[in-house]
């Protein structure tokens, strides 16, 4: 996961606004997710505006088909702690049955299935398919469209750690110089891939309260690039195709290709991962429309949803795309039915437009600064001095924290080591350059309920328990929010508890229990890192 955060996304977003993973497993990039490193932001894959291809028959009978004319097969889901979902393999979340009304509305093609940003479909006994070899196809038009919202996701034991593989359609900010981007598929095969390739619209974004037509072709070829950031990567070749027209491909001739600007088009990330739907093993098939475990939930419609066993010819995708017309736009209906927090309607936030935000006023009494008052920071290339962790005592951090609220990873976070060191000593996390002697890290922690351990870590666990629901609400007030962090240890277990008071008055907590393969009375330290963001640290005291 950390190799994700501190490469792909942290090079992305020093290069747009800001830049990293997701949550998850967080994942899901993230959402948090156990994604790893791709450079994203600068790439040569021109849009094709010659057109769709000449129209070709299709095959008899797809794996899976859905109008969506009724609600058969399908559950409504809503995300949970934990510790409500115990048979969930997931960092953090589970997914499990909602109370929420499967909503419909009129689509391409009669009724099309609509989520609402409180809750998601599940797509019951999914069909897995035969080999590396298929296609997926849908109409979607998005009413809420922020970074990583999941449209549709797909694999085997999404949530877990291991043994997991997804393929997720969203929105990024992984375009050429940084833009915003959509749709595009990002996929991750926990045991064979240590990449995260994707393949999408990197140009411009599409969707956005207008129905487009998305086919993902993915041939079953499959090739390794052997020079890839985080070692021999493997990836099967794809195709992706919006309204009948492709606009990117990915096969074993993007490897050491450049862009227009001379950087290198690695296969690192073009692409998708290998076996992400041929076998069960040891879990079942998901699909989920409108939610993941990790990312605020869509809002919008799907319709048209369609599986081939099969990687269809552009022919055959003109076929699909011109079966029908993408009607207009309307507006999203209310809701009035059962809700899964007792009752009351849960926020409908919207999320701040990040560039609307103006520079952080700067405090000079802080003891420290990470970042710039834009709010911008890279991952990983700036922090604080680090501070002991005792015990019987408990080390108190104040901070300013001011997010440019691309993503909810665009705040401060805290590293965990067993080292003593001034903000002048440590130059970088990466070990192998790491100034700091014989510095030995046990967990980064993300002020948005996530984190992760370096790999090989035996002891590693997190439990998160938080004060807030609506995290594009949470992510609004970090963009001005005053806090107090309070570590304690017993052993090798911290403690943190966090208290965020936002401009408004607003207080959220969260507590993080994190148990690391610290020697129980070997030494701790905590100091601030941070991405996408302006950090003030203005006191660290130990008693």
């Amino acid at each position: 996961m950390k190799k994700f955060l501190a490469l792909i996304l942290a090079l992305l977003m020093v290069l747009s606004l800001a830049a990293c993973g997701g949550n998850g497993d967080d994942t899901t990039k993230d959402t948090g997710k156990d994604t790893s490193s791709n450079d994203t932001s600068s790439n040569d894959t021109t849009e094709d505006t010659s057109g769709p291809a000449d129209a070709e028959e299709l095959p008899a009978t797809p794996l899976y088909y859905n109008g969506f004319e009724t609600t058969d097969g399908l559950t409504a889901v809503h995300r949970v702690d934990k510790s409500e979902s115990p048979e969930a393999d997931a960092a953090n979340y589970g997914i499990a049955p909602s109370v929420h009304e499967i909503m419909q509305v009129n689509g391409v093609d009669g009724k099309a299935l609509a989520v609402d940003g409180k809750y998601g479909v599940s797509f019951n006994d999914f069909p897995t398919t035969s080999d590396d070899s298929y296609t997926i196809a849908f109409w979607y038009a998005a009413d809420r469209y922020g970074l990583y919202m999941p449209i549709l996701q797909m694999g085997r034991n999404v949530g877990g750690t291991t043994n997991s593989t997804y393929i997720n359609f969203t929105r990024t900010n992984w375009g050429i110089g940084g833009v915003d981007c959509a749709p595009i598929a990002w996929s991750r095969n926990s045991d064979t891939n240590p990449s995260n390739p994707w393949i999408g619209n990197n140009v411009d974004e599409r969707g956005k309260k207008e129905w487009i037509h998305v086919v993902l072709v993915v041939d079953g070829v499959e090739y390794m690039d052997a020079d890839a950031v985080n070692g021999p990567c493997p990836h099967v070749g794809a195709t992706l195709y919006v309204n009948g027209v492709e606009v990117m491909k990915a096969d074993a001739s993007v490897i050491g290709t450049k862009d227009e600007a001379g950087t290198d088009t690695s296969a690192n990330w073009m692409g998708i991962a290998p076996h992400m739907l041929d076998s069960e093993g040891a879990y079942g098939l998901e699909c989920y429309f409108g939610i993941n475990y990790w990312d605020s939930l869509f809002k919008g419609y799907m319709d048209e949803f369609y599986v081939y066993d099969e990687a269809l010819t552009p022919g055959q995708v003109t076929t699909l795309y011109t079966k029908f017309t993408a009607p207009a736009y309307e507006k999203f209906p209310d809701y009035t039915g059962p809700l899964d927090d007792d009752g009351e309607e849960a926020p409908t936030t919207e999320a701040i437009d990040p560039a609307t935000l103006t520079a952080a006023p700067v405090d000079e009494a802080a003891i420290d600064t990470l970042g710039t008052p834009d709010r911008v920071l890279g991952w990983w290339t700036d922090n604080s001095a680090s501070y002991p962790v005792e015990e019987g005592k408990t080390t108190t951090l104040t901070l300013k924290n001011y997010s440019n609220a691309t993503a909810n990873w665009c705040n401060f976070c805290l590293g965990l080591c067993a080292n003593e060191f001034t903000t002048e000593d440590f130059v970088s996390g990466d070990a192998t350059v790491c100034t700091v002697e014989g510095y030995t890290e046990y967990a980064v922690q993300r002020t948005d309920a996530y984190g992760w351990a370096p790999e090989g870590s035996v002891n590693y666990a997190a439990t998160y328990t938080m004060s807030w629901t609506d995290w594009v609400d949470w992510l609004n007030k970090m963009t001005d929010v005053d806090v107090t962090v309070a570590l304690t240890r017993a052993a090798n277990v911290v403690t943190i508890d966090y208290t965020f008071t936002a401009a408004d008055g607003t207080v959220m907590t969260e507590q993080a229990v994190v148990t690391t393969d610290a020697p129980a009375d070997g030494p701790i330290y905590v100091f601030v890192e941070g991405e996408g963001a302006y950090i003030e640290l203005l006191s660290a005291v130990t008693e």
